[in-house]
């Protein structure tokens, strides 16, 4: 450790110390705080840092003061021990621990000993303190101070405390002091004796002068050496005791001598009794050797617990006889085990004996082995042999070095108590298992009772076991050993030896050999026993290839000789973890086959790791008709790809067996069956895989059928022959189903692979592999099975991991993608919303579209680990769509490589944000980006560079029109009148949070969500709104975070989570009951039926249902218990800021009873329009970036800077088509006729479904006209949506160009700054044509009605452009832009009625121009000229019309201003209402002034005093008095209008076809002077029927038949 760091960890544990003693323990036994401090320090000083780290200072002061008090009394020579659980009150600390405290004279081994005796008990040590102390006590023992070591005085103590694994058992506890007691006290007189034992060993070093007859002097010489050597502290000395020979009889018996024990053996308990020798031990009394070194029976308590070391040393008398023994116990040192034997007395003399007998040249080769293997030599073996023993076993290893085989070496112990073995083994062969073997086997040869055994693995080739075997004094096995040797050798050498060879056999010695190390001592006994080698020979090249990842082939099917011809065997091979018995048999069964036996083969690597091989015995009835080999590959990759997760498994892969497909083929299958099912295919999926496995080889064609249509490498001319044929086949086959429900299963599929358009299947990625997921496109008008409506195209994806469906209204469509969380319906979920989405979509270009995906394997619980999951299956989704669109490069539209087209070209795809899909924009865009599709970032909205609605809050604005003019035309201005509102959601939703911030007047009274309820009886207005600020802009709050100060009183927040919520009397009167308590959902369910001026639906869920509806027929399980009936709504107003929050027929009654609602897809439009907006605009921009005139960071930046434009672009069409909406409810009861035809002839051409839509059917509209009813406001947003939907295909599918259009309405969709800047490239832009239909289709039907058009066309017969072209020239001739705006200007400010009656005039006037118009001009209508041989003389006419009128028109116009006036209407714009009278007559004066070049007030000023002086005013008041019923009635009506209309403009014309100078008005008093009695007389017939009280059409009829005949008299 470096210095830094010593000095760091130093500072550490001073700050410890010092907050152990800050917590100021209080010991018994020193009462001065500074001895107490002074002995903490003590008594930490050598406790590791990392020991006391994290540990409690005050528990740690606590214990060392416990322990200190625990030694205040003691006398020398005593031992204090306890073992106890600390207990708070007892001990003052508590601890997870159980507590071992000792106090001792110091003494050696303490620690270690005690620690072994511990160890043996089965307990951990968790923690050691041992401080050596130097403490004064009195001469009771009382201890009185406690210094360091350096100190004077007193006594050294040992202090010992062990923190151990806790242990309750008293018995334990017991059994474990007297354990330690013992061992205490044999340390305590080793201790005492160890002076006196070691005098004994040199003493009887000095004896060794008689030794026996014939003694050997050196080794008499080295063994008095060894004994000083000993003595020289590299013995342990534990025991002594003195013995002697003792002979009764023929018996001899070794007894000890009382009183000369020492250390261990002073107590006669031990070892002192007689002992009769054995024949064995009587030689060894008569060997010629001093000493006799073996190994004692028990093991040592002291210091280290081995087997005690042996030492005797016999006493020999005058003659040389052995008359005794010196017996001395312990343990070598460690240097006696790591000193050279050379240097060791005695062993050196033994090494140079066997030396010089094995006659080698200790300087030669073999001399230095023979001394590395002395030296390496087991060294209780060297003290304990004999020479000739270590001359032939030392020989026997010489012999054996470098050969790779097994030896054995046996020792037999002198006294006949164990064997001595060493065994070696072939190094690359041993193993612990191995070790095991050869244990079990020296135990049975020897009959042995225990076994320890060594091993020494160096750089010799072999491995060495030195096993000692002990037995028992008696046993006397019979031993060979050869015997041995051999069964040593079949363990080490055998199935594995097999293996080594057939490896090197079948790939060479070099691979064969490295792949024999790799592998060899890894498969288990099980596996050897049960795989010959010639398989495992495979099995290991398998594995090798896997691990090296030369491959993936980690399955093998096969059919091994001998094997039962319905049986088959799959193996397959893992690493780490075996396949789950119980997750792979579905897999196996799935694909039919029956599981017989499983046997898993564990397979240990080298390291450490370990592989896995399992066999599993499969029954398969087809077998024998089976190729196998063939099969095998089809099989193993359908496993793999269930396994894995690329397939589901289901019994969809039995085809892989009985039809012979691959695995991607029946996941194709697999795509259309789950296809069908979301089309509501009456079949469950399992009776369609019967049916198909059933008829395999019809599955076959339906594949073959499948490729055939798409695979890009059959040409064209082979495609279509062989499609021919195989769809033939296939219809003859499906004929011969032997049931209905087959023929229409097989048939279902059939027609979906017929209806199939597009598909990536043979699409791969960058690496050749398939896509990870199926996607097809289809067209679902060719599928009888798909349900009404059905979608234009719609792509369906599929895979294990996500399911979605994108359904499309049109070639051009847009819509949103959600995260559904219906599996099993998912299609009719998007279908429901696609149909929703097309009435939406009006308001844009794109028709409808949505897609909805289903992730089929999302985590639990992990909210982070959910949201992962849903955008990869989002991304996989997505990609699905892309895969199959074709994309745009430069003007081209390039089909995806390996797409084979069924269709036109298809490029425009986009997609936006939907539920649970908010944010996923970017990545959307990221993928497009990746793609390289055409649309880069406009192909998701909302993205980084693009609008957020919810910062724009532009659907919740969108809505708030909706909501501002229900209570406008209410008379309430709901942003500057507090209103109450009851909603749905929480502040951070966009919707619900934006829109409770448009109003500072909004007084919101309850809401809820999906987790709690909002109670504000009373609000403030200011301060909650002030709060609900805060919470929206916190972002993900909660109503939690609603500040209870700002609830008014009796409010409060819920959980939805409660049993029972308790009401406030001001809860209950808000919510109009007198329940006091109520459960959550009946809370809910009293919320949205209380009295209240708007509900607010912010949220997502149906809420509200019609009574003649089920729950079942919403299809909203979740919200089932909170649903209410659309009767029981007592609000004034409903906003539908999110989608489907009611069903369509609950709006319907609700309107029927007086509520203000509209729809879903009317309210909250403003979304998708943004985002088209969006779309669209960077459309434009994309082209100017490839032009060069900006870049990315420009156009973003632009892009932000016109937000606020776009914003009111968007509201600006919520505006009017609310507007729109209000137009029709006002003459709904008279329009009914009207609606009913136009219903009508919608769903003739097949646009619109009447039931789809929930609009009336003919006898429900007869049972409106009886109740004096018109259709309500969501029925009209239906025919409103579906009136510009049928316009906008009329303009777009025309052949006319709409160029013209541009002139005098310029395209207004893009912003100024995009119509400045880039208005050469607005033309161009690829949806330049779809969105001029928008807009125009808009603009007609907003001003004009739904019904305008399809009146127009029936009445004239002209084409829908034509029309549009006459609604544009006449809006701007008479200046009806200018006048909408102003009379909207007024919003507020005047009656609602007000602002419709002027709104129904302007209307009214636009339509008869547009007749005028087309009766006019025909085909022949052009905008530009139109308009400017009208305009400006309109405006003369309306800005001089007091001037030109006379009489009772001019009485009349003036009037019709005053009573504007008197209204509340301003002046200017009064005026214009009022001119607009004159719109009819004035295109006749224009259109005459302009043909004969005549001044137009002359002219107007002529035609005034025409209309005068023949009654034409008053004929043309007769005929708008005239009260119609029926479409003919006010056919007829009409006509005669314009009969009176045509007669006077073709009398004009009569008049000014001449060549007169003179003005008009002068042309006309000289025809009547010149035609004065037919004038008169038709002034007696007119003067006749003006006294008529009631005009009637007969009236009239003559009335204009009588002009006709005046003005044809010119």
């Amino acid at each position: 450790m470096s210095a830094k760091k010593k000095r760091r960890s130093s500072d550490l544990f001073g700050h410890l110390i010092d907050d152990i003693i800050a917590t100021r323990p209080r010991s018994t036994s020193l009462s001065a705080k500074k001895d107490v401090d002074a002995f903490l320090r003590l008594y930490f000083e050598h406790v590791p840092y990392e020991d006391m780290q994290g540990r409690s200072p005050e528990i740690m002061g606590s214990a060392a003061v416990s322990h200190l008090d625990f030694a205040r009394l003691r006398k020398p020579g005593k031992a204090l021990l306890r073992i106890f659980n600390p207990d708070k009150n007892k001990h003052g600390y508590q601890s997870a621990y159980t507590i071992i405290e000792m106090v001792n004279d110091n003494k050696p081994f303490l620690v270690d000993s005690v620690s072994a005796a511990i160890n043996r008990q089965g307990l951990a040590i968790h923690m050691t303190v041992h401080p050596i102390l130097r403490v004064h006590r009195d001469g009771r023992g009382r201890l009185q101070r406690v210094t360091d070591l350096a100190g004077e005085g007193g006594q050294t103590e040992s202090y010992i405390r062990f923190a151990v694994d806790r242990e309750s058992d008293e018995q334990h506890l017991r059994l474990l002091e007297h354990e330690i007691q013992k061992v205490l006290a044999d340390i305590r007189i080793s201790v005492r004796d160890w002076r006196k034992m070691r005098a004994k060993m040199l003493e009887a070093a000095s004896t060794l002068n008689r030794g026996p007859v014939g003694a050997d002097a050196a080794v008499r010489v080295e063994t008095d050496a060894l004994l000083q050597w000993m003595a020289d502290d590299h013995f342990t000395f534990l025991g002594y005791r003195e013995y002697r020979l003792r002979k009764r009889g023929e018996r001899l018996f070794l007894a000890p001598v009382k009183g000369s024990g020492l250390g261990v053996l002073s107590s006669d308990e031990r070892g002192g009794r007689a002992v009769e020798l054995s024949k064995e031990m009587q030689r060894h009394t008569r060997s010629r050797d001093w000493l006799i070194i073996t190994k004692a029976n028990s093991r040592s308590t002291v210091h280290r617990h081995s087997y005690l070391d042996y030492v005797g040393i016999k006493i020999f008398d005058g003659n040389g006889n052995a008359i005794g023994e010196k017996r001395f116990i312990g343990l070598f040192t460690s240097v006696a085990y790591s000193e050279s034997p050379r240097n060791i007395p005695l062993l050196r003399l033994k090494v140079q004996r066997v030396l010089e007998a094995a006659e080698v040249d200790p300087s030669s080769h073999r001399g230095k082995a023979m001394m590395h293997i002395l030296d390496s030599y087991p060294r209780d073996e060297l003290f304990q042999s004999s020479i000739p023993d270590l001359v032939r076993t030392a020989t026997g290893i010489l012999n054996l070095q470098d050969r790779r085989r097994v030896k054995f070496f046996l020792r037999r112990d002198a006294f006949r108590r164990f064997f001595s073995c060493i065994v070696y083994i072939p190094k690359e062969k041993y193993t612990t298992a191995i070790r095991q073997r050869v244990e079990e086997i020296l135990l049975d040869e020897f009959q042995g009772l225990s076994v320890d055994s060594s091993v020494q693995i160096v750089d010799s080739p072999l491995a060495r076991m030195y096993t000692i075997v002990r037995t028992g004094v008696d046993n006397k096995p019979r031993i060979s050993i050869r015997r041995i040797e051999e069964r040593i050798e079949n363990a080490v050498i055998s199935w594995r030896d097999h293996l080594r060879e057939q490896l090197v056999a079948r790939f060479g010695e070099d691979e064969g050999l490295a792949l024999y190390r790799e592998y060899g001592e890894s498969f288990t006994p099980a596996y050897e026993g049960e795989t010959e080698p010639r398989i495992a020979c495979l099995d290991v090249k398998r594995i090798d290839g896997l691990l090296k990842g030369e491959h993936n082939e980690f399955l093998l099917l096969h059919q091994p000789a001998g094997c039962d011809v319905d049986k088959m065997h799959f193996r397959t091979f893992r690493k780490d973890e075996p396949l789950a018995l119980s997750a792979v048999l579905p897999y196996l069964e799935d694909m039919g086959t029956a599981v017989y036996t499983e046997r898993p083969y564990r397979v240990r690597l080298r390291d450490g790791s370990q592989f896995w091989i399992q066999d599993f015995q499969l029954h398969f009835e087809k077998a024998a008709e089976l190729d196998v080999d063939a099969a095998a590959p089809r099989f193993q990759e359908g496993f793999r790809r269930a396994l894995v997760g690329e397939a589901e498994s289901d019994n969809f892969n039995e085809l892989i067996l009985t039809a012979g497909l691959h695995g991607r083929q029946t996941s194709l299958i697999r795509c259309y069956a789950k296809y069908l099912l979301q089309l509501g295919i009456p079949f469950s999926q399992n009776f369609m895989e019967e049916v198909l496995v059933a008829h395999s080889d019809l599955a076959c064609a339906l594949v073959r059928q499948f490729e055939l249509q798409f695979d890009p490498k059959i040409s064209k001319a082979k495609r279509k022959e062989a499609l021919n044929a195989c769809t033939g086949k296939i219809k003859r086959r499906i004929a011969q189903a032997k049931s209905l429900d087959e023929d229409r299963i097989l048939s279902a599929f059939c027609r979906a692979i017929s209806a199939t358009l597009r598909t990536n299947y043979f699409k791969r990625d960058e690496d050749g592999k398939p896509m990870p997921c199926i996607s097809i496109k289809l067209d679902p008008g060719r599928i009888p099975e798909a349900p009404l409506p059905k979608p234009r195209y719609e792509i369906f994806v599929f895979s294990p991991r996500v399911e979605g469906v994108h359904l499309r209204g049109g070639d051009i469509a847009r819509g949103g993608i959600r995260w559904s969380d219906r599996r099993e319906d998912f299609r009719t979920e998007v279908l429901g919303l696609m149909k929703a989405q097309v009435v939406k979509n009006t308001v844009i270009v794109p028709t409808g579209a949505k897609g909805g995906f289903f992730p089929k394997q999302l985590p639990t619980g992990d909210r982070e680990a959910i949201m992962a999951e849903g955008i990869a299956c989002y991304r996989e989704f997505i990609c699905g769509l892309l895969d199959i669109t074709d994309n745009v490069v430069g003007d081209k539209v390039v089909t995806p490589k390996s797409i084979v087209r069924r269709d036109g070209d298809d490029p425009y795809l986009v997609v936006a944000a939907d539920k649970g899909t908010a944010t996923f924009s970017d990545i959307a865009n990221s993928i497009s980006a990746d793609y390289g599709f055409w649309m880069d970032d406009a192909f998701a909205s909302g993205g980084s560079a693009g609008y957020d609605h919810k910062k724009m809050g532009i659907t919740a604005r969108g809505g708030w029109e909706a909501v501002k003019r229900h209570f406008r035309e209410q008379g309430v201005d709901i942003q500057k009148e507090p209103f109450t509102v009851a909603a749905i959601g929480d502040m951070s939703g966009d919707v619900f949070g934006n829109g409770m911030l448009l109003s500072r007047k909004t007084q919101l009274v309850a809401a809820f969500n999906h987790m709690h309820i909002f109670i504000d009886p009373n609000p403030d207005i200011a301060a909650s709104y002030r709060e609900r600020q805060r919470l929206f802009r916190m972002g993900r709050s909660s109503w939690e975070d609603y500040r209870e100060k700002v609830i008014s009183k009796g409010g409060g927040i819920y959980s939805r989570q409660a049993k029972k919520i308790r009401l406030s009397p001001e809860a209950r009167r808000m919510l109009g009951t007198t329940e006091t308590t109520m459960q959550p959902l009946e809370l809910i369910r009293a919320i949205l039926r209380m009295e209240v001026d708007l509900l607010w639906n912010g949220g997502i869920g149906t809420y509200v249902k019609a009574s003649s509806e089920s729950h079942t027929d919403v299809g909203d399980r979740s919200n089932d218990f909170v649903r209410v009936n659309a009767n029981e709504l007592r609000c004034k107003v409903v906003g539908e800021g999110g989608n489907l929050g009611l069903t369509q027929h609950a709006r319907i009654e609700y309107s029927l009873n007086g509520g203000r609602i509209n729809t879903d897809f009317i309210d909250n439009s403003a979304g998708v329009d943004s985002s088209d907006r969006e779309v669209n605009i960077k459309i434009l921009l994309g082209a100017a970036e490839q032009e060069g005139r900006l870049n990315r960071n420009q156009r973003n930046k632009l892009l932000a800077d016109m937000t606020d434009d776009v914003a009111a672009f968007v509201l600006r069409n919520n505006y009017l088509q609310t507007q729109s909406i209000s137009m029709m409810e006002a003459r709904a009861r008279e329009r009914l006729a009207e609606h009913a035809r136009l219903i009508t002839n919608l769903e003739k051409s097949g646009l619109l479904d009447r039931d789809l839509e929930f609009l009336p059917d003919e006898v429900e509209i007869e049972e409106r006209r009886e109740r004096n009813q018109g259709l309500t406001r969501p029925e009209l947003s239906v025919i409103l949506s579906y009136a510009k939907i049928d316009l906008y295909n009329g303009l777009e599918e025309s052949d006319q160009s709409l160029e013209d259009f541009l002139t005098t309405d310029p395209q207004r969709y893009f912003p100024p700054v995009l119509r400045k800047r880039f208005e050469d490239l607005i033309p161009t832009h690829r949806l330049s044509r779809q969105i001029l239909a928008t807009l125009i289709a808009n603009n007609i039907v907003n001003r004009m009605g739904p019904a305008f058009v399809k009146r127009v066309q029936v009445d004239t017969m002209a084409d829908v452009v034509t029309i549009a072209r006459a609604y544009v020239v006449a809006r701007e001739i008479c200046q009806a832009s200018e006048i909408w705006h102003m009379i909207e200007g007024l919003d507020n400010q005047i009656p609602a009625r007000l602002q419709q009656s002027m709104m129904f005039d302007v209307g009214r006037i636009l339509r008869h121009a547009c007749y005028w118009l087309l009766e006019r001009y025909g085909e022949d209508l052009d905008i530009v000229e139109a308009v400017d041989q009208l305009k400006g003389g309109m405006a003369i006419l309306y800005s001089r019309a007091l001037s030109i009128l006379v009489g009772p028109a001019r009485d009349r116009q003036k009037k019709a201003a005053e009573d504007y006036v008197r209204d509340g209407v301003p002046e200017k714009l009064a005026r214009k209402m009022a001119a607009l009278m004159l719109t009819r007559g004035g295109l006749d004066i224009c259109d005459l002034a302009n043909r004969f070049k005549k001044d137009i007030q002359e002219t107007g000023r002529m035609y005034a005093e025409m209309s005068d002086r023949l009654g034409i005013v008053w004929m043309n008041r007769g005929v708008e008095s005239l009260e119609v019923e029926g479409r003919w009635q006010a056919l007829a009506r009409s006509n005669l209008r314009d009969e009176f209309y045509r007669v006077r403009r073709d009398f004009a014309v009569e008049l000014l076809s001449g060549r007169s100078r003179k003005t008009p008005e002068a042309i006309f008093e000289t025809w009547l002077s010149r035609n004065s009695a037919a004038v008169r007389l038709f002034d007696s017939i007119l003067a006749e029927m003006q006294l008529k009280p009631d005009i009637d059409f007969a009236t009239l009829s003559v009335a204009a038949q009588e002009l006709r005949k005046l003005t044809d008299s010119l």
